[in-house]
């Protein structure tokens, strides 16, 4: 643009110098706005781009986040639908040895597999490892405000009341292993290469179906099977739906 300047000042010396006619001012003045309008149209064209540039590049890293978050929910839904097996498992052994001791039936070999099954540790488990990640660069690479604020309530729910009930269950479980079932048992999860099922045969049946604390345990065991269990899983069920659905709508607007 100096340079620009320098030579209009200097035609206009040549011009004066030579005798000839100098440009009117208003002429070099036409060109000097047109020189700046082209060098500003320019700069704000370069900006454009730039900042296009700039938002594809954050569209790509936000679809790989949602990509990444997809794969993550799929695991926990696996992880969750094998625990639900065990759950299951467990609630039906439970509901089982109940209405069969309260009748005051004799022993049978059977048994031995649903007093396992009720000593199970059973868990949640999630993948954080996206949502850290995430955390990590922006929470806002997210630019969706509705699922941000989703997928932190999901991983703050996972983080929080999923895990305190699954740890709360897992004490009740470790506390009566060492209070109750020691009393009754010879050991825990017990089996045998040619028969991998966990078993636990009592020391005396007959005691064991006496044992006021043993059943007291059992009913309340089934009844925090379905506070921290069921209660929480179907929640985690929901949470997993809403937002695996958020994302693939997602997913499909920046692809």
């Amino acid at each position: 643009m100096i340079k620009f300047f320098r030579k209009i000042r200097q035609n206009l010396l040549v011009e004066n110098k030579s005798g000839k006619p100098a440009w009117p001012i208003g002429k070099y003045l036409k060109y000097a706005i047109g020189e700046i309008f082209l060098v500003v149209i320019g700069i704000l064209i370069a900006v454009q781009i730039n900042n296009w540039n700039e938002n594809r590049k954050l569209k790509t890293q936000e679809l790989k986040i949602l990509l990444d978050f997809k794969e993550s929910l799929y695991a926990d839904s696996i992880y969750r639908s094998r625990s639900t097996e065990v759950y299951d498992k467990a609630r039906k052994s439970m509901d089982y040895l109940i209405a069969y001791m309260e009748n005051d039936l004799p022993y049978r070999d059977s048994l031995k597999y649903h007093f396992a099954n009720i000593a199970v540790d059973w868990g949640l488990s999630y993948d954080f490892s996206t949502y850290e990640a995430l955390k990590a660069k922006d929470l806002n690479l997210i630019s969706n405000e509705e699922l941000r604020s989703d997928i932190i309530s999901y991983y703050r729910y996972a983080e929080n009341l999923a895990t305190n009930f699954t740890k709360r269950y897992a004490d009740n479980i470790d506390n009566a292993s060492r209070t109750i079932f020691s009393k009754h048992f010879d050991q825990m999860w017990s089996g045998r290469i040619d028969n991998p099922q966990s078993e636990m045969i009592p020391n005396d049946y007959e005691q064991l179906k006496k044992d006021s604390e043993f059943r007291y345990f059992l009913k309340t065991l089934k009844n925090q099977n379905f506070w921290f269990i069921e209660n929480v899983t179907n929640q985690s069920n929901d949470f997993y739906q809403q937002i695996s659905d958020q994302i693939e709508n997602e997913i499909k607007k920046l692809k």
